[in-house]
C-alpha cells in the first residue's frame, strides 16, 4: 500500500494543457493524450534518518513510471455518501450528470471540490459546485471536466473517500541531509492519474 499517511502536504491539480504531446504520451498511457488528468504533489515533513530510509525504500518499490498502482483519494472530502448510482445514462464529453441515492430534499447533497468516480472507470472527477437533492433523492452534478467515456444508467457512483485513483509515480526527489551527528530527510513525490 502506498505510504500516503507519511505525507503531510497533498495537492491535487488538473492538468489539461495539450500543447506538449510527447511528454503527455509518456505520462498518460491508456486513453491517449487528449484528456485532462490529475497530478498529485505530495510533500513529507522532515523525518529522522531511520524513518526517512524506510520510506525511501518503500517508494523505490513503486519504480517510477514503470508501475501503475491504486491510490485511495488523498484529498479530504466535505461529504460522505454510499449507495449512489447514475440515474440517467451519460455520454462521453458531458459535464453534467444526474445521480440518485441521496436523502430526499437534502441541502448541499454534494460539495464543490469533492471527487466522484463512476463504475467501469478508474477516472476521478471533481465536483464543480454545491448542489441539492430533489424530492426523489436525485441530484444534478456539474463536473470540472467532461466524461472521458460514456456510462449507462444504474452504474454505481463512488463519492469522496471511496474514490480510488489509478496513478503512477513520475518523479521523485528525495534527500538525506546531515546536521551535526543527526541525519534527517524529507520526500517530494509527484503522482499522475492513469486510466
Amino acid at each position: 500500500m502506498f505510504p500516503i499517511s507519511d505525507f503531510e502536504s497533498i495537492k491535487a491539480e488538473m492538468v489539461s494543457d495539450t500543447r506538449v504531446s510527447k511528454p503527455r504520451l509518456s505520462r498518460w498511457r491508456s486513453q491517449g493524450p487528449g484528456e485532462p488528468y490529475y497530478q498529485f504533489e505530495l510533500q513529507s515533513q522532515v523525518k529522522d534518518y531511520r524513518t526517512f530510509s524506510k520510506m525511501d525504500a518503500q517508494l523505490d518499490s513503486y519504480q517510477g513510471e514503470l508501475e501503475v498502482f491504486q491510490l485511495n483519494n488523498p484529498i479530504i472530502s466535505h461529504k460522505a455518501h454510499n449507495g449512489l448510482y447514475l440515474y440517467q445514462s451519460a455520454n462521453k464529453g458531458v459535464k453534467q450528470i444526474v445521480v440518485a441515492g441521496f436523502v430526499a430534499n437534502q441541502s448541499d447533497a454534494v460539495a464543490a471540490g469533492d471527487f466522484i468516480q463512476l463504475a467501469g472507470s478508474s477516472k476521478g472527477y471533481r465536483i464543480r459546485e454545491d448542489a441539492n437533492a430533489n424530492a426523489s433523492g436525485r441530484c444534478t452534478i456539474n463536473l470540472t471536466q467532461g466524461l472521458i467515456q460514456s456510462h449507462a444508467s444504474t452504474e454505481a457512483v463512488a463519492y469522496g473517500e471511496d474514490v480510488v485513483f489509478q496513478v503512477c509515480m513520475t518523479d521523485r526527489d528525495s534527500d538525506s541531509t546531515e546536521a551535526s551527528k543527526n541525519k534527517w530527510g524529507s520526500h517530494y513525490v509527484e503522482l499522475i492519474e492513469q486510466q
